[in-house]
Formats: C-alpha cells, structure tokens, sequence
C-alpha cells in the first residue's frame, strides 16, 4: 500500500519514492520512442530503456490511485 506523504512523495513497503518524473511526462516519452526511427545496432538499447520506462509508468499509474 502506498501512502502519499507530501506531494509526489509515496511510501511503499517503509519506503519513501519519489519519482522525477510525472505519468504525462513519461506517456510523452514511450510515444517519443515508439514512433522514432532507429538504426538496428540502438534497437536492443531502445527496448531495454522503454521496458524500464513502461515499468516505471506502471509503478505510478498504480500507486497514484491510492
């Protein structure tokens, strides 16, 4: 359970998270990346930084309901 403390500050699981970034920041971002054009050799780096960025969005859209 998420607690919101201050703003955009949680507690989760004892732990104050706080997230540099907002959920219309990070959409804008994964779009950015969905519909740029890649060489082959960025390809690995780019799915390896949107699983993050898709992870990060999940974590906050579920914790920005409680």
């Amino acid at each position: 359970m998420a607690i919101n403390v201050k703003g955009r500050v949680k507690i989760l699981d004892g732990k104050a998270y706080v997230h540099p970034l907002t959920i219309t920041e990070l959409e804008f971002l994964l779009t950015v990346l969905a519909d740029a054009k890649y060489k082959l050799e960025e390809v690995p780096r780019i799915l390896e930084v949107t699983k993050k960025l898709q992870s990060e969005y999940k974590l906050i859209k579920e914790h920005s309901k409680e």
